[in-house]
């Protein structure tokens, strides 16, 4: 005679191993994932840490250039020398204020630097190639607005400098870093 119970786990370790499986292999694309994106994050810091290197190279190159423009008896104050196009560029409540654009938007609106129209670079090269040509990838792009436009207060002894850095592979922008400083001018006496 034949038993007449049944196993009722029959096939219970064939599900263990597939859920086993299963999770490994859940486990597996998760860790391929996160594997395939840190290089593209670092590359992405590394990418933002030099547009913001690059713009901080911007703002030493225009100070020098400020400071002699002063120096030599080319401005007498800051303000007749800022960005001011389009209109409203420089009023906080106007639509085309620089602050509520993108950087990519504010390059496309930045003309070349001419006496006089605020910009005291537009896309310079950060750095040369090694065979001595100037590196487009990494430019920076500097310009003056009057942070006190429109108002009766207004102070001619200080502007706003706006240096953006940009990082670049061929045409595309990879990465942009903005600077706002404010400067100013000694007026006369001594420094505290």
């Amino acid at each position: 005679m034949r038993p007449t119970h049944q196993c009722p786990e029959r096939g219970s370790t064939l599900i263990v191993v597939i859920l086993v499986i299963a999770f490994m292999l859940a486990v597996g694309v998760a860790i391929l994932t996160v594997s395939g994106t840190a290089p593209k994050v670092s590359g992405s810091v590394r990418d933002q840490e030099e547009a913001f290197n690059t713009a901080e190279a911007g703002f030493e190159a225009a100070r020098f250039l400020i400071e002699g423009n002063f120096f030599d008896g080319l401005w007498t104050n800051l303000p007749d020398n800022c960005f001011r196009t389009p209109a409203g560029i420089d009023l906080p409540h106007d639509a085309n204020y620089f602050q509520k654009k993108t950087d990519s938007d504010i390059l496309a609106l930045v003309p070349i630097p001419t006496a006089n129209n605020g910009v005291l670079f537009k896309d310079q090269p950060f750095t040369k190639t090694r065979t001595g040509t100037d590196d487009l990838s990494r430019t920076y792009t500097v310009f003056l607005i009057d942070d006190e436009a429109g108002s009766p207060m207004a102070d001619p002894s200080d502007a706003l400098l706006v240096c953006i850095g940009v990082i670049r592979s061929g045409n595309r922008i990879l990465s942009t870093s903005r600077l706002e400083i404010l400067i100013g001018i000694q007026t006369g006496g001594t420094n505290p």
